[in-house]
Order: C-alpha cells, then sequence, then structure tokens
C-alpha cells in the first residue's frame, strides 16, 4: 500500500493549477484574435488611402499634359477595388503669379471606417 506521506509529497498538477493554466491561454488567444482584427481593419484604411492617392496621381498628369488654357476645375469618379472615388479639381488662373495656374484636386472615398478626403495642389506653367 502507498502510505498517505507519499501522495501528498508526489509532484504534480492539480486541477485547480490546471483550469486557471487553461483560462488564461484562452484570455492569450481572445486578445490575440481581436488585436489581429483591429490589424487587418487597419490595412484595409492603408490600402484605400493608397488608392486614392493613386487615383488623385493619374489625375494630376491627366491635368499637367492638357495645354495650358485647356485646363479648366470639373469632377468626376473611378472605382477602384470596389470603392467609388470621389475627384473634384479648381483651376486657379494667374495664381500664385501671373501666366501660372493652380490646381486644388481633392479625392474622397467612404469605406466601412466612414468618409476620408486627400487633397493635393500643384502649379501649371504656360
Amino acid at each position: 500500500m502507498v502510505s498517505i506521506r507519499r501522495l501528498r509529497s508526489s509532484r504534480g498538477f492539480t486541477l485547480i493549477e490546471v483550469v486557471v493554466a487553461i483560462v488564461m491561454l484562452a484570455f492569450g488567444v481572445l486578445a490575440s484574435a481581436s488585436l489581429t482584427a483591429a490589424l487587418m481593419r487597419s490595412n484595409s484604411g492603408v490600402t484605400n488611402r493608397t488608392r486614392a492617392i493613386e487615383v488623385a496621381r493619374e489625375k494630376v498628369e491627366d491635368l499637367q499634359s492638357d495645354l495650358y488654357f485647356d485646363i479648366v476645375s470639373g469632377n468626376d469618379a473611378v472605382t477602384v477595388g470596389g470603392i467609388t472615388f470621389n475627384r473634384s479639381w479648381s483651376v486657379a488662373a494667374n495664381t500664385p503669379a501671373t501666366n501660372l495656374r493652380q490646381i486644388t484636386l481633392t479625392v474622397t472615398w467612404t469605406d466601412r471606417q466612414g468618409s476620408h478626403t486627400v487633397s493635393n495642389q500643384t502649379i501649371r506653367g504656360q
């Protein structure tokens, strides 16, 4: 027979220790899952902002390639990756100096995180 003293001195984990360890592990896994979801939402926002900057860059290149007197204010919309980017541009003649045109381009879009805006200014000479 095994003596009581021997049972008390045996090494191992109790049921309570195992349950506490499982609960702590579960909290860690849940925190990691929550962080992963937040990072994925943040990455989506950065992707859309990059797309908006690219859409703005394309329009600036179009406006820069037009003849000086053909550059006028306007707006349009471009859809990229399922998101519609609304572009509007205004042209100010003789700004900041004579024979220069200041072009202000604004791109707006709405996604799951709300409404966003990116703006850009450029100057075109005659």
